[in-house]
C-alpha cells in the first residue's frame, strides 16, 4: 500500500503545492522505503515561500498526504525560506538511517543560509521525528 498523495480543492492553481506533490509522488514512487515512512507520518508542514509570497501546507494523514494552497489549520512546524532553498532541502544528502548527512555540499549550504537567516524553522524541535521523516520523504537521493 502506498499513501496518496492528494491536492487539496483550490491548491491545483497554486503557483508551488502542485510542483511539492508531483516531487512527493515522485520521491515515494522511486524509493519503495519512503512509502513506508510517508505512511508513518502525521501533521502539518507548512512551507512559506518568502522570495514568491507563496505558502503551502503539507498534510500528512492516515494513508495520505494533502496539499494545500496556503497554511491550513495550525501546522506542526513552519518553515520560511526563499525558493531557492526550498527546492535545495530536496537535494539534501542522506546518509546512515536515512538521517541528513552533515558532511554533504548541500547540508553545508543549507545550514550556512540557517545561520544568516535566509532559512528560518518554527516548531522544528519539538517535531524530530516529524522533520527527519519530512527530510527523508522529500529528498530525491535515497
Amino acid at each position: 500500500m502506498e499513501p496518496a498523495i492528494e491536492l487539496a480543492p483550490g491548491a491545483e492553481d497554486h503557483g508551488f503545492a502542485p510542483m511539492l506533490a508531483t516531487l512527493l509522488r515522485q520521491n515515494l514512487d522511486d524509493h519503495a522505503d519512503k512509502r513506508a515512512t510517508a505512511m508513518r507520518m502525521r501533521g502539518r508542514v507548512a512551507m512559506v515561500v518568502t522570495d514568491l509570497g507563496l505558502s503551502v501546507t503539507l498534510e500528512f494523514v492516515p494513508y495520505a498526504v494533502r496539499v494545500h494552497a496556503g497554511i491550513v489549520g495550525i501546522p506542526d512546524v513552519t518553515v520560511r525560506a526563499g525558493s531557492e532553498y526550498i527546492m535545495k532541502m530536496s537535494m539534501l544528502e542522506l546518509g546512515r538511517f536515512g538521517l541528513p548527512n552533515p558532511r554533504g555540499e548541500v547540508a553545508k549550504e543549507l545550514s550556512a543560509a540557517e545561520k544568516a537567516g535566509a532559512i528560518t524553522y518554527y516548531g522544528a524541535l519539538a517535531n524530530i521525528p516529524l522533520m527527519l521523516r519530512l527530510t527523508r520523504v522529500m529528498s530525491v537521493n535515497a
